[in-house]
């Protein structure tokens, strides 16, 4: 049965309505699905070293990078560090047991340099301890992890020891975070030091094998190490180590100011590292490596009393952010270091001894490959 000339017009018009519709739904999706792609694409200075450096490879690329162009960047974390005060001591033998390490300032536990947020599945943990008088910047870390792996030459000069175990720090005095003229300190479970200064993010750079930054310059630090196992024996399961250093202030010659005033703020970073690979304080991110300076946490120095911030303590977190980026350090290899042995430099090397006491138990993260 036919229907009247006025339904069959009704609807036809309800149909192109409906189709029309429909178009316009598929042209909002097609368009929504542009922009995203546009959103991720391009190159952001996260994803290269700078134009004309040597620096070594980005640690993160791809959706990490993308991830970083896309958001703001999240707040570095802070730490307000109490200056020793008068009449205390601190005697570097790798045991954090003196009263002034007790109430030092405390990074927390180190997180995935990648995400920000704490990885147990990472194989090494770890935390730092903070301290400062007007000779030296103290630094202990307590380390936790399994295999503790050495193999360098106990007389090695600058070995890359980020290649197995090591602790780091990095150390940008004027706290701008802008890559010039930064630090980094490297100490193995074997008290072997690798130390040297950039001109400015990676670079200056000799080649994959380096030279990496002025690797004649010295910190001139003296260091200590107590195992929580046996080196470079993999038939036993390792607690972990810790690591004691103090750095005299006169090795930084680049920065405007050392010692520090009260009040003053240097960007550090600390990483806990194994086979190229490791968990950091302050997250990187995906805004490159190690070395990005400006995802280096802020070091306030105050006194001995807190003035000019305040009493040093626990870190402020900034957070959790995006996504994750590779890992660095690599194999492991046999250690001649007796313990109580003593090193190159007359500075005696660590023996067994007991966990560092107190504070917060380690935990860890991942993070971008640095060489």
């Amino acid at each position: 049965m036919r229907r009247p000339r006025s339904q069959r017009r009704a609807v036809d018009e309800a149909r192109e309505a409906h189709d029309a519709g429909a178009r316009r739904r598929a042209l909002g999706l097609v368009a929504a699905v542009l922009a995203a792609s546009c959103s991720r694409g391009g190159g952001g200075e996260q994803d290269a070293a700078p134009a004309g450096s040597a620096g070594r490879a980005p640690a993160s690329s791809g959706a990490g990078a993308g991830q970083g162009q896309r958001r703001a960047p999240a707040a570095v974390k802070e730490l307000e560090v109490r200056k020793l005060a008068p009449g205390a001591a601190v005697t570097i033998d790798g045991r954090l047991d003196e009263p002034a390490w007790q109430a030092a300032a405390r990074t927390g536990p180190f997180v995935n340099v990648g995400t920000g947020r704490e990885d147990p599945s990472l194989p090494t943990q770890g935390e730092a301890r903070l301290l400062w008088d007007d000779g030296f910047l103290y630094v202990g870390f307590d380390v936790s992890d399994a295999t503790i792996t050495g193999g360098f030459p106990q007389d090695a000069r600058d070995p890359h020891l980020w290649e197995r175990d090591t602790v780091e720090v990095m150390i940008d005095p004027d706290g701008d975070g802008d890559n010039k003229d930064y630090y980094e300190i490297q100490i193995s479970p074997q008290n072997l030091v690798f130390d040297s200064q950039f001109d400015d993010y990676n670079a200056p750079r000799g080649g994959p094998s380096g030279p990496f930054g002025h690797q004649e310059w010295s910190a001139g630090l003296t260091s200590a190490v107590a195992l929580r196992g046996t080196i470079d024996d993999g038939s036993d399961q390792d607690g972990g180590y810790v690591v004691e250093a103090k750095i005299p202030w006169t090795a930084f010659a680049k920065a405007r100011s050392a010692p520090p005033s009260p009040g003053d703020a240097w960007r550090m970073n600390f990483y806990a590292m194994q086979d190229n690979g490791g968990a950091a304080w302050s997250p990187i991110l995906g805004e490159g490596n190690f070395h990005r300076a400006r995802r280096f946490g802020r070091v306030r120095f105050v006194g001995a009393g807190g003035e000019a911030g305040g009493a040093g303590a626990a870190a402020r977190d900034a957070g959790p952010a995006p996504v994750g980026a590779a890992a660095r350090d690599a194999g492991p290899a046999p250690s001649t270091a007796p313990p109580g042995a003593e090193g190159a430099a007359g500075v005696k090397r660590g023996a067994a001894a007991p966990s560092a006491p107190a504070g917060p138990k380690p935990g860890y993260r991942a993070d971008p490959p640095d060489r």
